[in-house]
């Protein structure tokens, strides 16, 4: 009986004490730090750290608001990357001389000056690197710099 009383006590207790007592991150205030420091204590996978590059990676060009919340280990790069590489699958030639260019990650990417120079065709494999002042450019694979802004 009195083991039972005992451990119905401790049973009560442990909810009190760990609200009195909390890992020491929670007590951090900025949130980016607070997870720093949760990640520094538990360490994300590796299969973590590449979701997130994957994500930096198919959000680049996109105008949404980047995270600033980064894993421990995880690059600048990887969160925010310079520039990606992939293959042509499609062009669409519109008005005004303007193309749009289907990449095979996915991000359709849209000329945004009326450029007869800089010849793109399915199969190629391209660069979009960020450019000056926040903007884009694709680079053919003859090394031709065109300005673009993501579509999708």
């Amino acid at each position: 009986m009195r083991f039972f009383l005992t451990l119905l006590l401790l049973l009560l207790a442990s909810p009190v004490a760990a609200q009195q007592n909390p890992h020491g991150c929670a007590n951090v205030g900025e949130a980016a730090a607070r997870l720093a420091c949760y990640d520094r204590a538990f360490p994300p996978s590796p299969e973590v750290l590449e979701a997130a590059a994957e994500k930096g990676r198919a959000d680049f060009g996109l105008n949404t608001p980047r995270d600033p919340l980064r894993n421990p280990g995880q690059t600048g790069e990887h969160a925010n990357p310079e520039r990606i590489e992939s293959r042509v699958i499609k062009v669409d030639y519109g008005h005004s001389g303007r193309r749009d260019f289907t990449l095979e990650n996915g991000q359709v990417w849209m000329q945004t000056e009326a450029r007869s120079s800089g010849h793109v065709q399915v199969g190629d494999v391209v660069q979009v690197r960020t450019g000056i002042l926040g903007g884009y450019q694709l680079i053919t694979s003859a090394g031709v710099a065109l300005r673009v802004r993501r579509a999708r």
